[in-house]
């Protein structure tokens, strides 16, 4: 499935799944995140990021062009701007991210979401050395984002039963 063009939610074949944990209980990332990376550098973490994405297991989930693949990367570039504590740039392009529901029309299982976070993490090891990351707060980071992503997850693997 393409990230431009994903199924309506309406037209899934799947049923829509919920983790039992519901919404993600995470600590905020700390805002000396934005202060030390900046923009520029959350920009080229997220590029970094999606390339990864675009060579691993689920890349048939993200587009196939390198410049619709920055277009991506810039868009998670702008909401992770503001969770690392800088500007509503997410907020002011695309509206209240409600990211759930955005993730909705494509199918997330737990498999998909493991590899996400694999990509995840090999730029994140990265990122004091390439992106001016704090080390002392990729931990933290690491923690938000496996528990946030948890709940992107819409459905279950192929032959499990909610």
């Amino acid at each position: 499935m393409n990230i431009h063009n994903p199924l309506p939610s309406h037209e899934r074949n799947e049923p829509i799944y919920t983790p039992a944990s519901g919404p993600p209980q995470t600590d905020a990332i700390p805002p000396a995140v934005y202060q030390a990376m900046g923009e520029e550098n959350i920009i080229a973490f997220f590029h970094a990021f999606y390339h990864r994405l675009g060579a691993s297991s689920i890349s048939d989930m993200f587009p196939k062009s390198e410049k619709n693949l920055m277009r991506a990367a810039d868009k998670s570039a702008d909401m992770f701007t503001f969770l690392f504590g800088g500007p509503h740039l997410y907020q002011k392009k695309h509206g209240q991210p409600m990211m759930r529901a955005r993730h909705i029309p494509f199918v997330i299982t737990e498999s998909g979401r493991q590899e996400w976070l694999r990509c995840y993490r090999e730029t994140l090891d990265e990122a004091p050395a390439k992106f001016a990351m704090p080390s002392e707060h990729v931990e933290a980071v690491w923690k938000f984002v496996v528990g946030f992503s948890g709940w992107m997850v819409n459905a279950q693997e192929p032959g499990e039963s909610q």
